[in-house]
């Protein structure tokens, strides 16, 4: 009796203080990056000794990806990018959400590209928040934040995603408070045709140091980032890409050893991080 009891506390707890946090978050004023500067001297600026630190999908150790809670611990914490991983749903609204199904982030076997608002709506994330749009990001923070942003698509997917983020960049004058990053080059011409000022960031996939090479050599070269899973980045091709006018990017740093790779041995001028504050702090300390 004592554990249904228990079982039964527990369950109350969850469907009436999560919702209630949830509202909270959504609530309370939006926080601001502290002494934020313009993306473009940032990323001029980017360098070993002054790395850009992008929030992978806001604070994921401490909330849900994408949530505002996530979003606002990163800021909290000294972020002046959070990242935005975009998908579109088969009504045309752009949805931020690291996967296109979403039952590991909420529970519901729903896919958004096959799907139209309406449903999409209803599920929530683990903390009670809904699934939110560009739209509902770029309203709650405006420009006081910066963001990274990633169409995601399917295999065969057309260019639809970046021209529905294009139309929502300028329609909320977002231009110039975006890094676009994609590993689609179809994908990242597409933004860059609409968008000629809007730094690009190339997710690399490749196996070997010499297929790197070869893509680094042959990237466009308005492309400002070159970015390479933490693991697979080499001294050589970092010197390959600095030499071929582009700065570098690492992904994911979990750990202190992730940190100390990424920014000590192989001194890249940018990194994605599912910790903020410990990357801050390290980098303040090994400056």
């Amino acid at each position: 009796m004592y554990k249904r009891k228990s079982i039964l506390i527990m369950f109350l707890i969850t469907i009436l203080v999560l919702p209630l946090t949830a509202m909270n978050v959504q609530a309370a004023a939006a926080p601001k990056a502290k002494n934020l500067t313009s993306i473009s001297q940032s990323v001029n600026h980017a360098s070993p000794d002054t790395p850009i630190i992008f929030s992978h999908r806001g604070s994921p150790y401490n909330n849900p990806d994408h949530s505002f809670a996530g979003y606002n611990q990163a800021i909290k914490d000294g972020s002046q990018y959070i990242e935005q991983d975009l998908w579109l749903s088969k009504d045309g609204k752009l949805y931020v959400s690291h996967d296109d199904n979403l039952k590991k982030s909420t529970g519901h076997n729903v896919t958004i590209s096959t799907s139209n608002s309406d449903k999409i709506d209803k599920v929530k994330l683990h903390n009670g928040e809904r699934i939110h749009q560009l739209k509902d990001v770029f309203k709650r923070y405006g420009k006081g934040i910066h963001y990274i942003i990633e169409t995601k698509k399917n295999a065969g997917d057309n260019t639809a995603t970046e021209k529905a983020l294009v139309k929502e960049l300028k329609k909320y004058k977002m231009q110039n408070n975006v890094i676009f990053q994609d590993e689609s080059l179809p994908g990242i011409e597409a933004l860059h045709k609409s968008l000629k000022n809007v730094p690009t960031l190339w997710l690399l996939d490749s196996v070997t140091e010499r297929q790197y090479k070869e893509q680094i050599e042959n990237a466009p070269r308005y492309i400002k980032f070159i970015s390479i899973k933490l693991d697979q980045w080499t001294p050589k091709l970092v010197k390959i890409s600095h030499k071929n006018g582009f700065k570098t990017n690492g992904w994911i740093l979990n750990t202190y050893n992730d940190n100390y790779e990424a920014l000590n041995t192989l001194k890249l001028d940018s990194v994605f991080t599912n910790n903020t504050k410990e990357t801050s702090k390290l980098i303040d300390k090994w400056k």
